[in-house]
């Protein structure tokens, strides 16, 4: 019985036209892609890891390659609305222990045909910090280098999951996912 209700339920995903999201992105972005990180004055050490990070995922999670903006089929111009860290566990002294590095970015994605089309995309990412002793007195905990990196790469990395879904959203609704 469960091996009939297996192929009941293969047939009928099948017969449904079940399309991954990755699949649909792909069909919707093209072959090649430009990708460009507009660079934050405040802090431009980020906007290049975030930049590593699309690109990261452009060519790790949906196998499209990089090019340059002339010869692109679709090109994503990513700018950052606004990052912040926020306490989440402090210790029994009062000092902070984690935190959550929260990423909002704005993805706006110009495709061949001309179509321009802005989604904003969030991600947010947990971490521990070291607690550095400076004196018997005092304790800090700092966030180093390091802490940032991975909690900007995760995060960007949830941003541009949140992007995919949204940009395959849009394309199927809009019926442009059989270019």
């Amino acid at each position: 019985m469960r091996y009939i209700l297996g192929i009941f339920i293969a047939l009928l995903i099948a017969g449904c036209g079940y399309k991954p999201v990755s699949k649909i992105t792909q069909d919707i972005i093209g072959e090649s892609v430009y990708v460009d990180v507009i660079i934050s004055k405040t802090e431009p050490k980020n906007s290049v890891w975030i930049k590593d990070a699309v690109k990261e995922g452009m060519v790790a999670r949906l196998n499209r390659s990089l090019s340059d903006d002339k010869n692109a089929d679709t090109s994503i111009i990513v700018s950052i609305k606004s990052l912040s860290y926020e306490a989440t566990v402090y210790d029994e002294k009062g000092y902070i222990t984690s935190y959550k590095a929260i990423l909002n970015l704005n993805y706006k994605t110009k495709f061949k045909d001309g179509r321009v089309v802005d989604i904003p995309a969030s991600g947010e990412y947990d971490f521990s910090v070291a607690r550095r002793q400076k004196s018997t007195r005092y304790a800090d905990s700092v966030i180093s280098d390091t802490d940032k990196y991975e909690a900007i790469k995760e995060a960007s990395k949830e941003a541009f999951d949140e992007y995919i879904a949204n940009l395959a959203v849009k394309g199927y609704k809009n019926g442009s996912y059989n270019r």
